[in-house]
Parts: structure tokens; C-alpha cells; sequence
């Protein structure tokens, strides 16, 4: 498996994180526990923010990454889950700043190089990243969206998602891997904790639960920009992961069907949902 390095899932949409600045920033563990709607113990404080000649290094290295080698090309459809079709980034490093929206008439996306005015588009994200493709996944399958993240591991402190047809705010809950009560659930957002000190997951990672088979201990994911392969099953998911319960409480784990371990793979955090 090739290697996957630090531009994963970068969401270069914002500087400044709204809903950190007002509601999460500088609390601990406990504090984000009563905060947020948690169910599990011990949520990840938010990893630390970047400086801003380090955030303008690395938004270099990543336009960089984009001249190859790729390991499909860039923009090559690897997949397609529920409608939402999955493209190569070309390698998880590279970030093109081209901007995605979503028709919802159509259901087709448009790619563009600045926002728009026109009112029949509906944000998506940064071009075929991870976060832009839970977002169009939730859009279409949903009818919600979410507000910009600085980076995927953010997601797992929203506290609200948008209907994107009637504006009407839906409160998201999240749990945390390993302690969860709750299972993981078809249409949950699957984050991966960030690690600013490793390359590789500097910025985490967020796919879609599109299937769960608690009886095989399998969870089904469908994503952008985590390896940029083909997809496994290219009409229904990406890669298969392994989830395990333990009186009564749920862990999933980075390592697919059938294997012992995943020398390149992520810790996950938690996995995020509306409240309905």
C-alpha cells in the first residue's frame, strides 16, 4: 500500500475555526464532554492550531505535491457510494485550491475556482479532499451540511448540521471510539484523530459509514483522498474496516477484513450524527 502523507485531508476553508473559537477552544476533555453531545468517555481535546508561517509552508508543499507522481490520476473516478462519486486527488499530499458545489436539481457537482453567487449551487469543499466529500455525501443522501473545518479531526466538535433545502439546524452527537454505547450507524462521518507531530495524520481524516455488519465486525466506508486507489467495491465503498464490541461498548479499528494489522493506518476518533 503506498503511503499516505500529510495533506490527507487538509480544509484549507477557513483560518479560524468558528466553532472552536466560540465553543470548544482552550477547554479540556471533561469540559468538551459536557459541552458537546458525547456518548463514550475522554473526547480528544482539538489538536493544536498552526502558525501562520507553518500553515503557509505546508499549503506550499502541498500545491507542490500536485505535479505527481500520482498514484491514479488526478481526478480519475475511483468509486461511487449512493450517488456520490468518489475522484483522485492524485496523492493525498496535493491540495488544488478549486472549490466544489453541488446542484441540488441536478445532483451534479460544479468546479470552480472562487465562490459563486448563484443560488442553485451549494458548497461542497475544497476538490476531491475528504472533507468536501463527506459533506457532498451527506447533501445528497441527507439533505444536511456542515460548516467549514479547518481541518477533518474538527468535525468531531460540530454541534450542529444545516438542512440545505429548508435552513432548519439539526443538532449533530458524536461518540467516541472505544467507549461508545452507540453503535456506528449507515451514514455517520468516521473521524480520524489528528496528529500534528506525525506527517502522515497531521490533519486526521473523515470517511462515510455507508454500511455496518455488526455479525462479521465489519463497517464499510466510502471517502476521498485516503490512499487515492480504486475503490474495493467500486459501486458501494472504498475499503472495509474491522469493528469490534465489548460489553457493550464499540471500538473500530484501521485494519481491514481479514488482517492483523495496518502498518500506515490512523487512530479513529469517534464518528459524528444528527440528532433526530
Amino acid at each position: 500500500m503506498p503511503m499516505r502523507t500529510s495533506s490527507r485531508a487538509f480544509g484549507y476553508g477557513a483560518l479560524v475555526l468558528a466553532l472552536l473559537a466560540g465553543t470548544v477552544e482552550g477547554r479540556t476533555g471533561d469540559d468538551l464532554q459536557e459541552a458537546l453531545r458525547t456518548d463514550g468517555d475522554c473526547l480528544p481535546t482539538p489538536p493544536r492550531a498552526f502558525g501562520p508561517l507553518e500553515a503557509a509552508g505546508l499549503f506550499a508543499d502541498s500545491r507542490r505535491a500536485c505535479a505527481g507522481p500520482c498514484e491514479t490520476p488526478f481526478g480519475q473516478v475511483l468509486g461511487t457510494a449512493d450517488g456520490a462519486e468518489a475522484r483522485s486527488n492524485c496523492t493525498s499530499r496535493c491540495v488544488r485550491p478549486d472549490l466544489s458545489f453541488l446542484d441540488l436539481d441536478t445532483g451534479e457537482l460544479a468546479l470552480k475556482d472562487k465562490a459563486t453567487a448563484d443560488g442553485r449551487l451549494h458548497y461542497v469543499g475544497i476538490t476531491y479532499q475528504c472533507v468536501g466529500y463527506a459533506r457532498h455525501w451527506w447533501m445528497k443522501n441527507l439533505s444536511l451540511t456542515f460548516g467549514d473545518v479547518d481541518d477533518a479531526h474538527h468535525i468531531l466538535y460540530l454541534t450542529d448540521a444545516t438542512d440545505v433545502r429548508t435552513g432548519k439546524r439539526i443538532a449533530l452527537g458524536r461518540s467516541v471510539n472505544g467507549s461508545a454505547e452507540r453503535a456506528p450507524q449507515r451514514g455517520d462521518l468516521l473521524v480520524y484523530v489528528a496528529d500534528r507531530d506525525d506527517p502522515q495524520w497531521r490533519f486526521g481524516h473523515v470517511a462515510v459509514i455507508v454500511n455496518v455488519d455488526r455479525e462479521q465486525g465489519l463497517v464499510a466506508l466510502a471517502e476521498e483522498n485516503y490512499d487515492n486507489a480504486r475503490w474495493q467495491d467500486p459501486e458501494a465503498f472504498a475499503r472495509q474496516i474491522q469493528l469490534f464490541e465489548v460489553n457493550g461498548r464499540y471500538t473500530l479499528v484501521d485494519v481491514p477484513e481479514g488482517a492483523r494489522s495496518n502498518a500506515t493506518g490512523g487512530r479513529i476518533a469517534g464518528w459524528v450524527y444528527p440528532m433526530h
